[in-house]
């Protein structure tokens, strides 16, 4: 029996591997095995952070005790034997007490659904114990580019990790005064620091499906084990399995070669000649080395490999990812673009291979990747030394955003050179992104060698031969060859200009020459209580946000099941518009593990997952006929683990009748073919065409076009149905319990009694689980009802991304008319949105028109808009956050600003011209422009803009009038006990991040006049939540919060006799205890329904200041202010992370994600954490300044409140504008016509840099 040990927590754990599928994830272990949930299950692939722990180990070179960070979704069990993993429980908990590092996050409002916090605090606590807690803000603040959070925006987060900084400057809550010294690992054996190797080391095993391990020690145990390999058969060479997150690996890998424990190759040397370093060395441990080694002559080079290799994915990733593992991935993989080889490369770095114990061979990194030869190692690698007299080197990353994210284009640039008279010698010009094949520009290397680099006509040859011999390929997701090839120019010209000494530079080109510098973020949030009404209005710490911090907060994967429970997933069909005709799953049910397969004719009811009694066309669980959209589900397997089930379901095979010769995925593919039977009028305009009011000076059109996005959910859609007596007990992730009861109950053809749904929390929502989540719900019950065992269902990113609706992509074409002022006299908005394969959750007859005039003042006659929603070949789109109103305001404001633009005013005066009469902006406007110092910041950028070429800044704004319309029913029930006070809150609401318990807890404190702490809030269930309208449209927590208040005065009304009968100073408890023996009801159930209060107007405006590289199109923002009408609020810590948090996912929307489609078959290319990029830590606003208008009660609305949480999307349009401003200057100094630039969602860099008039053929240092 081959067994290893290592602990978790402290408690050791002896494990008989072979029992265990051979490459079964710590990830998996520690959540199946150990049953520990706080460490969360995502991306799969260390995109996320979420299913970050920390690792304590013995380095196998100093035998030193080492902690570092890593994503247990990568590492393989195998590989930690001997480990001390240490997860969010085991830092702090309920019964132990909790981690200052979770405390610290709960006060400062660092979670909201707080599904990725787990992730956060181990990330954190890991980089506290590797440097012995004695960490910068820079350094905090960088470490987190692995870690997503959707809700947040991350400013909380990021003040709660800094306040832990010797150098901090952040401001902590009293309660928070306390650090916790480091805790020494012991070893439970002696006593003693913890050594490792407390029993004998694993040699082999071999599993039964004919899978292998090997763990050598020592080189010559490595090379053994290789010639025993057959050389047909595939292995690996296994350390971190970082490569993983990139290319999957292949089923018919049978050969793990752990190499962790081999010492020699973790060693590294410095010497006057040259650097070497061990292929197994880490990144981290690389850098750390650069870090030593920049402070010798001829090795101050490798600061700029720190500050690149910084840039390589994330800190859990460098700390496992390897040297070797990432050349070896480059040489299976071409068209990796790895940084590691290209710095090197440049450096001319060799590379020593092992092709046996006897035999070694030292090559240049080209030569290895092109050599095939088989079972070769990577020993080392070996830098040279490059005096700085003598030798100039810089290399660059251009990224879709600020971290974890690889390149569009890289480049590594080594210049040897005369320093009197700049005449290179040799030179090195290394470009990754261009073409797999293309790695050195051979030609430009010839014409600058024996030439003054920064002499004119020099500079000319330089872009005249690099803009010839780059050709980049074409391949998606990639950006265009354009682009690329602009790019890589404009990074060659970023070199020269900060090389060249500073008197051969035009003073205006200067700034162009170094990459953008971020400073540490920051924020000021701005709010008023009133302390009559405490808890309500008070900034109180979020409710479940300490057992959030804790990892003890269960979500819906969190559900223990037994352990016959099984899993699912998906087989999609792949053939657009055909028909299925035959599906063989024969193959996939002989895989070990798998149960079952079910298509659509094994369900007994309804093949649909939304309900037309809901107001939905039907949409197929599983295709029966016609294939709608690639990846579409056509049936699932159910097997053992959803490991076998993913792999299983490639082995279905379906043969389908002829598809369509045309496939047309998005809006504009529908345009672009001239389908106009796929465009269906729903909002008709009540006139043919405008009238104008008035004259007009000036007319313009245009087209804007905004895309789809994706919700990116932190939670996975996710159920687990559990067979109880006659029906299912479902735990389903689902912001609408009453509809997926309905659907799963109409599929299985039972009662919906016998379907009760439980939901505990959302690990965020956003619109994504309405009604998407019905989807794996409908297919978990129907494995369970079929099976009549408990079954498991959590769909894979990629599955998500593929068949999940996104947020509603929109074209607008408009025509407007104004006066010289730029007063509007006439508007034409014709608007179509992307509806994807339904119509379903159309916001077109909603927030999209209704948002579409915003603010402004508009005649019956001169306002024409007209919405039509587009048939497409893609997944049915659905409600995103801030639905249709996203879409509407963004139109109007665009609208706005290209009026501005033709009659040559400044957008705010635009704004202010055209606002109505009696609306609050009117007000508002001036005081923001006021406050913001719009007029002055914007006269100093247009100075700064003058004066620089190549760097530019540009001011963005935005308002909004955003209308909010209460609906539906909401289910409320709240219970005193009798035995000590205490009362608990059930309802019908979803709690998703958005605050709505803490809310409702705050409201039932104040009413009933008890400490917030007597408040608990239960699950949401279909019991006491039944018939209760879905949580969605920023009304939820209001809606909720009215029926616990009408719950708990019927309860104030019971217990006001015995009060009376009581003395004036009668406790609470007193007073329930006394009701009690009176047998007086102490439970009241209630709900808010529409009516209850009136519908009102939420106003705000942002104005953003950004500061763009127009040779790259990367960009900082560099302030953020927003001024939202909150009314008063209710509690409002919940209220500023809404507005941050809102803002900064519509910044992702606008500025980095990107969905891109095959137009020949349809399938989604971008449907994973390596191609889709949210915002990260370091992509939010650098200066992030909100405020929350004081003085502003709301007569209608609850309580004099106002909602938050999807208003602030609006607003994050305003970042576009600020481009625009920026890309203008750009422009004009490139002597292009003045003239409007389309920008819409996504403005990546792409999108600036094409649009900002860059050319190569003028590319000067004079």
């Amino acid at each position: 029996m081959a067994t290893t040990t290592f602990k978790i927590n402290g408690v050791p754990y002896t494990v008989n591997l072979s029992t265990l599928a051979p490459d079964i994830t710590l990830n998996t272990f520690i959540r199946d095995h150990a049953q520990l949930t706080a460490t969360k299950f995502m991306c799969l692939e260390g995109g996320c952070g979420a299913c970050v722990v920390s690792v304590s180990g013995k380095h196998p070179v100093t035998g030193d005790m080492k902690t570092w960070a890593v994503n247990s979704c990568l590492t393989l069990l195998n590989t930690c034997s001997d480990l001390e993993i240490t997860t969010c429980e085991g830092i702090g908990n309920k019964r132990d007490g909790y981690h200052p590092i979770q405390k610290r996050m709960a006060k400062m409002n660092g979670t909201q659904c707080g599904f990725c916090t787990p992730g956060f605090v181990m990330n954190m606590y890991s980089l506290l114990e590797s440097k012995d807690g004695k960490v910068t803000m820079d350094e905090v603040e960088n470490s987190f580019g692995g870690n997503i959070c959707r809700c947040t925006g991350y400013r909380p987060i990021l003040d709660a990790m800094k306040s832990f900084a010797l150098d901090s400057t952040i401001k902590i809550p009293e309660e928070c005064q306390d650090i916790e010294d480091l805790t020494n690992k012991k070893c439970p054996k002696t006593g003693q620091m913890c050594a490792g190797q407390c029993h004998k080391s694993l040699e082999s095993l071999l599993y039964a499906d004919g899978s292998q391990w090997y763990w050598p020690k020592k080189l010559d145990e490595l090379f053994a084990t290789l010639s025993k390999i057959d050389s047909n058969e595939h292995y690996m060479l296994v350390a971190g399995n970082t490569a993983h997150g990139v290319y999957r690996r292949p089923d018919s890998l049978k050969h793990f070669i752990d190499v962790n424990g081999i010492a020699d190759l973790k060693k590294h040397d410095l010497s006057k000649d040259g650097l070497v370093l061990g292929g197994n060395l880490s990144l981290t441990e690389a850098m750390d080395i650069f870090t030593e080694a920049s402070k010798q002559p001829g090795f101050e080079y490798c600061q700029q490999l720190w500050h690149h290799f910084d840039l390589i994915a994330n800190v859990p990733v460098r700390n496992t990812g390897t040297l070797a593992g990432n050349i070896y991935t480059k040489r299976e993989h071409e068209e990796f673009p790895s940084d590691v080889f290209l710095t090197f490369e440049a450096l001319n770095a060799q590379v020593v291979v092992g092709y046996s114990s006897e035999k070694r061979e030292t090559m240049s990194l080209v030569d290895y990747v092109r050599d095939k030869t088989s079972k070769t190692v990577i020993l080392s690698f070996n830098l040279p030394a490059y005096p700085k007299e003598n030798f100039i080197f810089k290399s660059y990353k251009i990224m879709p955003r600020a971290q974890n994210a690889h390149a569009f284009v890289n480049a590594a640039f080594l210049l040897e050179v005369e320093s009197s008279t700049g005449v290179v010698n040799t030179c090195s010009l290394c470009f990754g992104g261009i073409r797999p094949d293309f790695v050195h520009a051979s030609s430009v290397e010839a014409v600058l060698k024996g030439q003054c680099f920064y002499e004119k006509s020099v500079v000319e040859k330089i872009f005249a031969e690099l803009a010839a011999a780059l050709q980049p390929n074409e391949v998606l997701p990639d950006p265009s060859p354009d682009y690329r090839r602009k790019l890589a120019c404009g990074l060659l010209l970023k070199f020269l200009l900060e090389s060249a000494p500073a008197d051969k530079v035009k003073p205006e080109f200067r700034s162009g020459g170094p990459i953008l510098k971020r400073e540490l973020s920051s924020g000021i949030q701005t709010f008023d209580t009133q302390k009559k009404f405490y808890p309500v209005t008070q900034p109180v710490e979020k409710i479940e946000g300490l057992i959030q911090c804790s990892g003890e907060a269960t979500y819906m994967n969190d559900t223990l099941t037994p352990h016959n429970a099984v899993h699912c997933a998906f087989v999609t069909a792949t053939k657009v518009g055909s028909t299925i005709e035959q599906i063989d799953a024969s193959e996939a049910i002989r895989v070990p593990g798998v149960v079952a397969f079910y298509s659509a004719k094994d369900i007994p009811g309804t093949n649909t997952y939304v309900d037309e009694g809901f107001g939905y066309e039907k949409e197929e669980i599983f295709c029966s006929q016609t294939v709608r959209y690639y990846d579409q589900p056509l049936g699932m397997i159910v097997a053992l683990s959803s490991d076998i089930a993913n792999r299983a379901a490639s082995k279905v095979r379906v043969i389908y009748s002829k598809g369509s010769e045309v496939i047309m995925p998005t809006l504009p593919d529908v345009f672009a073919n001239n389908c106009l039977e796929r465009i269906h009028s729903i909002s008709p305009s009540k006139i043919e065409d405008i009238k104008l009011s008035e004259a007009a000076d000036i007319s313009g059109k245009g087209i804007f076009e905004i895309g789809l996005q994706y919700h990116f959910t932190m939670e996975p859609q996710t159920c687990v149905a559990v067979p109880f007596e006659q029906g299912l007990q479902v735990w389903a992730t689902t912001q609408w319990m009453d509809h997926t009861q309905a659907v799963i109950s109409k599929m299985l053809q039972i009662k919906a009694a016998d379907v009760q749904l439980k939901v505990r929390r959302l690990g965020g929502g956003y619109g994504s689980k309405i009604s998407r989540g019905n989807l794996v719900a409908c297919a978990a019950s129907l494995a369970a009802y079929k099976l009549n065992r408990p079954a498991r269902f959590v769909q894979t990113i990629e599955s998500m991304m593929n068949c999940n609706g996104k947020r509603w992509g929109c074209r607008s074409d408009y025509e407007f008319h104004i006066k010289a002022n730029g007063k509007i006299v006439g508007l034409k908005n014709i608007f179509y949105e992307d509806a994807g394969c339904t119509l379903n959750e159309n916001p077109i007859d909603g927030h999209s028109t209704f948002c579409a005039k915003n603010c402004y003042a508009f005649t019956e006659d001169n306002l024409k808009i007209e919405g039509n929603a587009v048939v497409t070949d893609a997944t049915s789109s659905t409600w995103c956050r801030a639905p249709g109103s996203v879409e509407g305001i963004a139109m109007i404001e665009n609208i706005m600003e290209h009026i501005a633009f033709e009659a040559n005013i400044d957008p705010a005066d635009a704004r202010m011209t055209n606002i109505e009469d009696g609306n609050k902006l009117k007000e508002l406007l001036p005081r923001f422009i006021a406050s913001t110092e719009y007029r002055k910041r914007r006269q100093e950028i247009d100075d700064f803009n003058s004066k620089n070429r190549w760097l530019k800044k540009g001011l963005g704004i935005a308002i909004m009038d955003y209308p909010i319309f209460y609906f539906g029913q909401y289910p409320a029930t709240v219970s005193i006990y009798h035995t000590d006070g205490t009362v608990v809150i059930s309802h019908g609401g979803i709690e998703m991040g958005q605050g709505m318990n803490t809310k409702i807890a705050q409201v039932a404190a104040y009413v009933l006049g008890i400490p917030l702490e007597f408040i608990k809030i239960e699950s949401s269930d279909t019991i006491n939540g039944a018939n209760s309208m879905v949580t969605g449209g920023a009304v939820g927590s209001e809606s909720l919060c009215f029926a616990v208040r009408k719950c708990c005065e019927v309860l104030n009304d019971r217990l006001k006799p015995v009060k009376d009968s009581l003395k004036d100073n009668a406790s609470w408890v007193d007073v329930v205890q006394t009701a009690w023996g009176k047998n007086i009801n102490m439970i009241a159930s209630d709900h808010y329904k529409k009516g209850d209060m009136p519908n009102y107007h939420i106003y705000g405006l942002a104005l953003t200041e950004v500061e763009l590289d127009i040779l790259t199109g990367n960009h900082l923002i560099k302030r953020v202010d927003i001024l939202e009408d909150t009314g008063e609020s209710l509690s409002p810590y919940i209220d500023i992370g809404q507005i941050e948090g809102a803002f900064v996912m519509c910044l992702g929307y606008w500025l980095t994600e990107q969905l891109v489609y095959d137009r020949q078959t349809g399938q989604l290319m971008t449907n994973r954490t390596w191609t889709y990029k949210p915002p990260g830590a370091k992509d939010i606003p650098i200066d992030f300044r909100v405020e929350m208008l004081q003085g502003s009660a709301n007569p209608a609305g609850f309580m004099r409140s106002k909602a938050t949480g999807e208003p602030p999307c609006c607003l994050a349009i305003s970042a576009i504008f600020a481009i625009q401003h920026a890309i203008q200057s750009a422009r004009n100094d490139a002597g292009l016509k003045r003239e409007w630039v389309r920008l819409g969602a996504p403005t990546t860099p792409e999108t600036i840099v094409l649009n900002a008039g860059n050319d190569t053929s003028t590319y000067t240092l004079e």
